[in-house]
């Protein structure tokens, strides 16, 4: 009697652990046309835990631009497979299959960066394609890196942030960064309007702390503020004047 395929499907998925195996196995094996071909070298998905996707990356500043791109990569897993990946979390360590070398690696790594950027916020059938355009454009820029972006400039901001700091939007993101709301863009806008809400929450310290030395009743504004700066930059140091201020300002 010959087989049926509703006979075999049902032995298949026994075979690979059920359903819920056969799924994972689906959704990690998708990463690399999620990603795209040029940032599968540098990455790979190593597991699926309650939903959070688990993928391996091979340097911090690698991970650190993709988290950028996380609501892009979410949407596109959404469009893939409804309802399961509902996060993506980046961990930095060996792949367990080392990239191979590019044929001519740039001098300035940062320039491999700047194309991975580009190359995750394009369409996945143009990826390719803008990373090796942009990693020959960046290849042969000189100049020092950018404040903002990272990206080797003659000219500081580069042209790329320079367009983005007019952008209304992007101020406009910047404003709600600076109040305490979620942020809503991605990739180099958002980078600058984090460095605009930066410069805005520094601005309105150092303006405010020499009159809360004067009227101590602006210090909880003060204190605002700095809560809003620390948690945006929770590495980076207030100004010392309002550091010293609150520190003396703190109960007990």
């Amino acid at each position: 009697m010959p087989w049926r395929l509703k006979d075999l499907v049902p032995e298949a998925l026994k075979k690979a652990g059920g359903k819920e195996k056969l799924r994972r196995g689906l959704v990690l094996a998708a990463w690399k046309e999620v990603v795209g071909k040029e940032l599968a070298r540098l990455t790979e998905a190593v597991g699926l835990e309650g939903g959070t996707l688990l993928v391996r990356v091979a340097d911090p500043l690698t991970a650190h631009h993709l988290a950028y791109s996380r609501l892009a990569l979410l949407r596109r897993y959404q469009e893939r497979f409804p309802g399961v990946v509902e996060e993506i979390r980046f961990l930095v360590g060996l792949l367990e299959t080392p990239p191979p070398p590019p044929p001519k690696p740039p001098e300035n790594p940062e320039a491999a960066r700047q194309a991975i950027r580009l190359a995750q916020e394009a369409p996945p059938e143009l990826r390719e394609k803008v990373a090796r355009a942009a990693l020959a454009l960046f290849a042969h820029q000189t100049g020092s890196p950018c404040p903002i972006c990272g990206a080797p400039s003659e000219r500081h901001p580069c042209p790329t942030c320079r367009r983005l700091l007019e952008s209304p939007a992007v101020r406009k993101e910047a404003e709600r960064l600076r109040r305490g709301q979620a942020a809503r863009l991605e990739g180099e806008a958002l980078l600058v309007a984090r460095h605009l809400a930066r410069e805005r929450l520094l601005a309105e310290m150092r303006e405010l702390y020499p009159e809360a030395l004067r009227e101590r009743s602006l210090i909880p504004l003060l204190q605002d503020l700095a809560q809003r700066h620390k948690t945006l930059f929770p590495e980076e140091p207030l100004p010392e004047g309002v550091q010293s201020l609150l520190r003396r300002s703190e109960p007990g």
